[in-house]
């Protein structure tokens, strides 16, 4: 088959990942894969087949220009539109699976005339196709499925500066049923959200996101702080977030819950990501050891294989790369009881918080050190897990089999 994979950036978050994991995973089945991406920051050496449509500074110009200075209310994106179909007829592409869309890569009436031209699979890595604007609609008080016909959340990325969201929606609502999409999302949870929402009745199956477990293992978690010479009496937490200021990670609540700990001495967080003055502000009795940008797995590996706990404060995950990452690493997560969370972590194999504060997550980080066997049983149990559940190859085997029934109609 010839597949054309399409998202909004070529390296930066987990939805970044899954692109990259169902591209190579298909070009190692044999299939002829392509990828188009709106930009990529990271100016990052590409592998064959993806090619970046707004690349130079001349051509970011011209996408603030046609798109009113990044206004996030586009309904044609007309260069990303002219150039996404001449190579769809170019290539003969047999069905094309859409990733973000959103940040000015392409217009919704956009969308609904790609599903004309091609076979279409949408994975939804958030819920801007279900909402007037935004991806995550953290403290909308769900007012997206009844049509957001007021927004009180203007600056949920991606902003808007003037309320247009009930528009957005409405347009939303026409395009996405003009032609047949088949959406796939990543859990259970966000099934329901799509089940409740103005996508309602039209195609759409969960596949888990996945990782290859081949890659991702325990490691000799005494070796590998050796290595990075941590002292190995700690209790190490680890936090990994590529921008941990955005408040829907949860940072303060963990910076307030490692403040309550008694004993911080005790203690070593491990963090990879952006460095963050609050981390730098912690107390002096509680060590921070900041490992900046991982870049590679083998990094991110050894990260997890040195923590005896990830903790994950996210107040809004749609799935939560991380926690499987940790998990299949042999690494247990501690986590608040919301969105997708209850359906990765449960009490067979981690941890999680009574309700979300700072408060209930400081009392699960010293519960998970009160029984060092349970926490290590944690550990092999989400190995388990992941096996079981998150395999790279039962991702690929159920798009692979997505894809071929949408190619034939």
């Amino acid at each position: 088959m010839k597949i054309l994979y399409l998202n909004t950036t070529y390296q930066c978050g987990g939805a970044e990942t899954v692109t990259s994991q169902l591209f190579q995973g298909m070009r190692e089945r044999g299939h002829e894969v392509y990828e188009i991406v709106s930009y990529d920051r990271r100016h990052s050496e590409l592998p064959p087949g993806v090619h970046v449509l707004y690349g130079s500074p001349g051509m970011r110009i011209l996408n603030r220009l046609i798109t009113g200075n990044h206004g996030n209310r586009s309904l044609h994106i007309r260069y990303s539109r002219w150039y996404i179909r001449r190579f769809i007829r170019r290539h003969k592409i047999d069905v094309v699976h859409l990733n973000n869309p959103h940040d000015n890569f392409l217009g919704i009436r956009d969308i609904a005339d790609l599903a004309g031209w091609c076979p279409l699979v949408w994975t939804l890595h958030d819920f801007w196709a279900m909402t007037g604007h935004c991806t995550y609609p953290h403290g909308c008080e769900d007012r997206w499925k009844d049509g957001c016909l007021t927004c009180g959340c203007l600056n949920n990325y991606p902003a808007l500066r003037t309320d247009a969201a009930h528009a957005l929606f409405l347009e939303k609502q026409r395009a996405f049923r003009k032609h047949k999409i088949v959406f796939t999302v990543p859990s259970d949870w966000m099934k329901h959200q799509f089940d409740a929402s103005h996508l309602k009745g039209l195609a759409c199956v969960r596949i888990y996101n996945s990782l290859n477990t081949a890659l991702w293992k325990p490691l000799d978690r005494e070796a590998v702080r050796s290595r990075y010479e941590l002292d190995g009496r700690k209790k190490i937490l680890g936090f990994i977030a590529a921008d941990p200021q955005k408040k829907l990670k949860g940072m303060d609540f963990l910076l307030e819950a490692l403040k309550k700990l008694p004993e911080p001495e005790e203690y070593l967080l491990l963090v990879a990501g952006k460095d963050s003055l609050g981390l730098r502000d912690l107390d002096a009795g509680f060590q921070v050891r900041h490992l900046g940008y991982l870049h590679t797995q083998k990094e991110l590996n050894e990260f997890y294989g040195m923590a005896d706990l990830l903790v994950n404060p996210s107040v809004y995950e749609t799935f939560g790369l991380t926690n499987i990452e940790a998990m299949a690493c042999g690494t247990p997560v501690a986590a608040f009881p919301v969105c997708t969370m209850p359906e990765l972590i449960d009490d067979s194999c981690g941890y999680l918080a009574a309700s979300v504060s700072a408060e209930a997550l400081g009392e699960t980080i010293l519960r998970a050190f009160d029984d060092s066997a349970t926490l290590r049983e944690k550990g092999r149990r989400s190995r388990e897990k992941a096996e079981r559940l998150f395999s790279e190859k039962a991702m690929l085997d159920q798009f692979e089999r997505l894809y071929a029934m949408e190619r034939e109609g």
